[in-house]
């Protein structure tokens, strides 16, 4: 749902005397048709459809459902049913319609996905730790450094998110347990922390100022392929002070079976456009500008015709990395 945010500049007279009077402003805003959608190759298409509001509208606060609208599917220039399911080169219009709001509509090419070649990693033991008195209560702390290569040959600009994920076997048992005849074994895998200062291209879309300024601790995993375009790409990710735990009243080596998954998805210019508004409003320029009043009147980012909402798309290649080998190799050979 799209919300109409105002900011107001204050004037510098005003800043230096630091007198102000209340002022309440007088605004005709018509609400309009809002479109929200994130298309994903390979799924049905789900497209909310609201109407926008002022912040002050009491009439708007809680509901801005549109019930009379109607909303049409186009891919490729063709009309789709409701068991159309978009596939990676997919042209996209979307139109809202509703005799109260009037037309709204937006359009998106779902993104080609792009693969990943190789994914290795090079770790760092820092400590390991055994209780004698039980085969399988250990713990493990160390660095890792993991390289994931993307094969770029697209001929037009890309843009990605990465996330990831670390697994562990599930044992019914809670971190900080202490293992007796009463509890299930248990096993953790912690990430530690991801050093963001070693792939720079995670910070591409930060700007000068919020570098100056420091607010550039707040690092998104989006990037575009403005440096590597056409070429491939090694990401580096940097995971430090990682910790395998595990308690157990007898060897099982299934407990050892850690994976870290890596979910690279290429995303539409308009997906990455808002989340680059919402980092640079919460964390970047739009925010530091805004709490001062020195912004012009916003709605946010949108590629709706109304200016209201988000059509986005994306496609996803996963690819998981087995740490079961390092674990169980790295506390056994110190037996």
């Amino acid at each position: 749902m799209a919300i109409l945010k105002y900011l107001y500049p204050v004037t510098f007279a005003l800043l230096l005397s630091g007198c102000y009077e209340d002022f309440v402003p007088k605004i005709d805003a018509e609400p309009v048709l809002c479109i929200n959608s994130v298309i994903t190759a390979g799924q049905p298409i789900d497209v909310s459809v609201s109407h926008s509001w002022m912040y002050d509208s009491e009439s708007g606060e809680r509901h801005h459902g549109v019930d009379d609208a109607e909303v049409s599917i186009y891919a490729n220039g063709t009309l789709q049913g409701g068991d159309y399911i978009p596939r990676e080169g997919d042209d996209i219009h979307i139109v809202a319609r509703s005799e109260k709001y009037g037309t709204a509509e937006a359009s998106v090419t779902v993104p080609l996905a792009v693969p990943v070649a190789a994914l290795d990693f090079t770790p760092e033991i820092l400590s390991v730790w055994k209780n004698d008195e039980r085969p399988m209560t250990e713990s493990l702390t160390f660095n890792m450094r993991i390289s994931l290569k993307i094969v770029d040959t697209h001929d037009s600009d890309d843009f990605f998110k990465l996330d990831y994920n670390w697994s562990y076997p599930a044992t019914g048992s809670e971190p900080g347990v202490i293992f007796d005849a009463s509890h299930a074994p248990y096993a953790h895998l912690s990430s530690g922390t991801l050093d963001f200062e070693v792939e720079p291209i995670f910070r591409e879309y930060i700007g000068v100022f919020e570098s100056v300024v420091g607010n550039d601790d707040d690092v998104m995993m989006i990037f575009s392929d403005r440096q590597f375009a056409g070429k491939d790409y090694t990401l580096k990710l940097q995971f430090n002070n990682a910790s395998y735990n595990v308690d157990a009243p007898s060897f099982d080596p299934g407990l050892y079976d850690c994976s870290v998954r890596f979910f690279l998805t290429t995303i539409s210019r308009s997906y990455y456009d808002h989340e680059v508004y919402l980092w640079q409003r919460d964390t970047g320029i739009l925010g530091a500008f805004g709490d001062l009043g020195f912004s012009d009147p916003i709605w946010g980012y949108s590629n709706v015709s109304t200016g209201a909402g988000v059509v986005a798309a994306r496609s996803e290649v996963v690819c998981s990395l087995s740490l079961k080998d390092f674990i169980e190799k790295s506390l056994q050979s110190t037996d």
